[in-house]
């Protein structure tokens, strides 16, 4: 069975002394505990009487809901009730259960103050949960809302056992219906109920009053940011059914076109090419199938990079025993929530590559693994021998550098490719990577846009228009920008648009001629008198100036209210408008200047008594991709190292040759038995990479064995200096690579 709880009150019963106890019992210092608690001690508590606050509470117990302590400590406190629970699983008395055979078991989870317990509804268990949630409520003040919490029975548990347990917990709701963390407990055949109720709250969104006089740009600003998000949530969990997508894309692009819920409107571009990127033509808005499969491969991604989580020992125990994640198939038993995260790894096959550590778990002709920028596998046939050899063959087993003469045996035509791939010294575990970004993480901004490539339409001589710099770059307001896109896209009701649609054909209200676009806004009699009288230096060709909607505004009045308006009165409009845009411009260019002050210069530190300082610097040949590496070491009198000068080949970039010159001067140092390091780089790139402890996909190893190694000394730090403060060890990078190399030199 499962039981699902609520603290009542979570955060205004817990005791102060339970967290004193707590925080102790964590091992936190007695000092920093008592500022802990006289943060949370010292509040009080007024009324608010006809808008003043009058009275003065003193509460003796809780913490206060927006301190951002609050979340912190309550976590904290809540490791408690998790303790019991964990200790009742191992000794046997609540054992939880198992999802499959090779599952762990599991007797809670935890979120918040959202609770859910899992075991046996055998006598001896209820009595056990029972035991912990009335020891755990003594001891912390808090107390569970039974009202609010319910109970999960399996299918085929008797009648009476479930009255037993009911009347035993006290709890007389049953779960299964109802939300966990706002999705829903269970699922049953018809997905699309379960989820009707995203369609409600977008549909009531879309049609309240504060929507309802908005320009095109704030409903683009609306649509993105409110209206889209709505079923953010549940897409990173679940796999929406296909008729729910379309019904959100329908009331989504109602929402775009119609002026008011009352009244629908013409839909002038297809939704297909309103999700298009700007720079193609759209308008940037989500694909919900596709934004949801790029959501879901999110979960995908974390089932790969923490391979010890419990989300992994769970779904993988259960659907992938003898396989891994981006090889096992679905049964046809699968759940729901497996589904959905199978539907996300085919997002995340494209664009994902192995990054070399030791090659154990790496296929020589299976695997794309020669590239760190687009996944690349050998071309084969291999031999019989070597249809299943792995990378690791290709190392040596004592160094974990490239064995160059089997690489010659089996792979010659990739020599050079697999030279660039430098590995670590010290052992490193295989990885897989997302190429399509430089940090070589999955992100789902990265994963939607590798499958929308695909629907981009291929570039005609129609399709050469520049939006972003015709368009969405001119220094003009969001309004104008989103009117010229439409204008572009035929989307404006002028004769010649609506002959398109089957409407009849009718003569422009001020001269009677044609009616189009050019005609609106340029050629009519009206609008070529109007920009004569414009004070600008020179008329445009084309419909790109908000002088555009000021001539359409002119003439929806005259059609439809029958009010007319003079050129002088159009013009002066316009002139208003970009004055007072230009005000605004002006206010704020004067805002960001006086913010943003500009940095101080970089600090050059200064070694301390027993500290080693080591300047290093790289010089890289783009041509041959020949390295010089430079360093200096100096500081600690007693430490004798030598200048460091190495020249190398097979570097990709210049960033990588500064890689290699830090990760030598770390072993240099640490073989040196030197125990503090300050290492000066003019790379500022690389050392705010090492500071973040981030990696890359072309750099792995390098920065794994810079990591590893940096763990060797009792403090170790890494400093950005700028390029005049490195001359000295330019100059000798510069002649590590003039020794090998006169070409003209890439510096890094």
């Amino acid at each position: 069975m499962a039981v699902k709880t609520d603290m009542s009150k979570a955060y205004d019963r817990i005791e102060w002394g339970f967290i004193r106890a707590v925080l102790a019992q964590l091992g936190f210092d007695p000092i920093w505990v008592s500022w802990i608690l006289a943060c949370v001690e010292s509040v009080s508590y007024s009324f608010l009487l006809n808008g003043s606050p009058s009275g003065h509470v003193t509460p003796s117990r809780g913490i206060r809901q927006g301190d951002p302590l609050s979340p912190y400590l309550f976590i904290m406190c809540t490791e408690v009730l998790s303790a019991m629970c964990t200790k009742a699983q191992l000794n046997g008395t609540m054992a939880g259960v198992k999802v499959a055979r090779n599952c762990p078991p599991i007797n809670h989870l935890l979120f918040a103050d959202d609770t859910m317990f899992f075991c046996k509804s055998t006598p001896a268990c209820v009595t056990t949960l029972k035991t912990i949630l009335e020891s755990y409520e003594k001891v912390s003040g808090q107390r569970i809302n039974l009202l609010k919490s319910s109970i999960t029975f399996s299918a085929k548990t008797p009648g009476e056992v479930k009255a037993r347990v009911k009347t035993e917990l006290s709890i007389p709701a049953e779960g299964g219906i109802g939300k966990y963390l706002g999705l829903p407990e269970n699922f049953g055949r018809k997905k699309r109920d379960i989820f009707a109720a995203i369609l409600d709250r977008i549909r009531q969104k879309a049609h309240s009053w504060t929507s309802r006089f908005l320009s095109g740009a704030g409903k683009q600003v609306l649509l993105k940011s409110v209206l889209a998000a709505i079923p953010c949530y549940t897409m990173s969990c679940f796999k929406l059914p296909i008729s729910l997508c379309k019904q959100i894309q329908s009331l989504l692009t109602r929402f775009w076109w119609d002026a008011n819920p009352e009244k629908k409107k013409m839909c002038w571009v297809a939704w297909s090419t309103l999700t298009l990127p700007k720079y193609a033509g759209g308008l940037g808005f989500k694909d919900i199938e596709t934004f949801n499969d790029a959501m879901l491969a999110k979960i995908g991604w974390r089932l790969i990079q923490f391979p010890d989580s419990l989300l992994e020992q769970v779904l993988l125990g259960k659907y992938a025993k003898a396989s891994s994640f981006m090889e096992c198939e679905s049964p046809s038993s699968a759940s729901h929530g497996w589904r959905s995260i199978l539907a996300g790894r085919e997002v995340l096959r494209k664009g994902l590559g192995w990054v070399v550590g030791n090659g154990e778990n790496i296929k020589v002709w299976g695997d794309p693994w020669l590239s760190s920028s687009f996944p690349t596998a050998p071309m084969g046939p291999p031999t019989e021998n070597a249809v299943s050899m792995t990378v690791s063959e290709l190392l040596c087993p004592l160094t974990n550098a490239w064995d160059i003469q089997k690489i010659r045996n089996y792979l010659p035509q990739y020599e050079g490719i697999i030279n660039r791939i430098i590995t670590s010294s010290a052992p490193a575990r295989d990885s897989l990577a997302r190429l399509a970004e430089k940090s070589g993480e999955y992100t789902v901004k990265t994963g939607y846009g590798v499958e929308r490539v695909g629907l981009i339409p291929p570039h005609t001589n129609e399709q050469t228009f520049d939006w972003l710099k015709n368009i969405w770059n001119l220094n003009t307001s969001p309004k104008i920008k989103d009117f010229l896109w439409k204008v572009k896209r035929k989307a404006i009701p002028v004769s010649s648009n609506l002959a398109t649609r089957g409407m009849a054909p009718f003569p422009c209200a001020k001269c009677g001629g044609v009616e189009d676009d050019l005609h609106v806004f340029l050629l009519c009699p009206f609008a070529s008198q109007s920009w004569s009288l414009l004070p600008v230096y020179e008329i445009p060709d084309g419909s790109n100036s908000s002088m555009a909607s000021l001539f359409a505004n002119a003439r929806n009045k005259l059609c439809f209210e029958n009010k007319t308006f003079t050129e002088w009165e159009v013009v002066n409009k316009s002139v208003i408008d970009a004055k007072e845009w230009a005000a605004a411009q002006l206010l704020t260019e004067e805002h960001n200047h006086a913010t943003n002050r500009q940095g101080s210069p970089p600090i050059i530190p200064q070694p301390s008594p027993g500290q080693v300082l080591c300047h290093v610097d790289a010089a890289w040949d783009l041509r041959t991709g020949n390295c010089g590496i430079g360093g200096l070491f100096s500081g600690l009198e007693d430490t004798r190292i030598q200048p460091l000068k190495v020249s190398r080949s097979f570097v990709s970039s210049a960033l990588m040759g500064e890689a290699l010159a830090v990760r030598l001067a770390v072993m240099t140092a640490s073989s040196s038995n030197v125990r503090s390091l300050i290492v000066l780089s003019d790379s500022q790139v690389l050392i705010n990479m090492i500071r973040a402890k981030e990696s890359r996909p072309e750099l792995f190893g390098i920065l794994f064995d810079i990591y590893h190694f940096s763990l060797s000394f009792e403090d170790i730090s890494f400093h950005f200096i700028p390029r005049l403060c490195n001359v000295a060890a330019d100059k000798v990078a510069k002649a590590a690579l003039a020794s090998v190399n006169s070409t003209p030199l890439v510096e890094g």
